[in-house]
């Protein structure tokens, strides 16, 4: 019986001192501030697919979201303006890259209520409206209106979710 309480004793504190001093996998504490769109929200060539639109043709506005985010191991100690564009030449090297047809959205179908989002201190995410005319959209051609972040006051912008590539396929 002393025997089974002494290996009892010893694998309990084996466990527990085994991981005491284990460093983490990943070490964030180096990394800088880096503004992107949100992956979830189709931020991203990865993510092409959860950018697509697909409005009720019949609706005469509709609106799609872009949420920006601050990855950071800490959020800012100062408000963050980001700055937003139509980037049409990742349309273009979209549609030559993947063999593509993609025709650049018409403006008239198209408007934003902001193009600048605000990230208050301490805060890491605002989001952004694009709204659509979906009634005034052929339906019949590919579009693509690609918006990327322009301005983050000098802070890093993803390369791989700094733009959200929203698209109409043709139905």
């Amino acid at each position: 019986m002393k025997y089974k309480i002494s290996i009892f004793i010893v694998l309990t504190w084996m466990s527990f001192s085994g991981c005491l001093k284990d460093s983490p996998a990943v070490d964030f504490s180096t990394v800088g501030t880096i503004v992107e769109i949100l992956p979830v929200n189709g931020g991203g060539i990865e993510n092409f697919d959860a950018a697509a639109l697909t409005f009720d043709p019949a609706d005469a506005v509709d609106q799609a979201d872009i949420v920006l985010n601050i990855a950071s191991p800490n959020t800012l100690s100062k408000t963050l303006t980001v700055t937003m564009e139509v980037n049409d030449g990742l349309r273009q090297s979209y549609n030559t890259t993947y063999g593509t047809s993609y025709d650049a959205l018409p403006d008239s179908v198209y408007s934003f209520t902001e193009q600048s989002g605000t990230i208050a201190a301490g805060k890491r995410l605002d989001t952004l409206h694009v709204n659509f005319y979906p009634s005034k959209i052929d339906n019949t051609k590919n579009y693509m209106l690609p918006v990327s972040i322009k301005d983050a006051q000098g802070q890093t912008i993803s390369g791989n979710f700094g733009a959200i590539y929203f698209h109409i396929d043709a139905q």
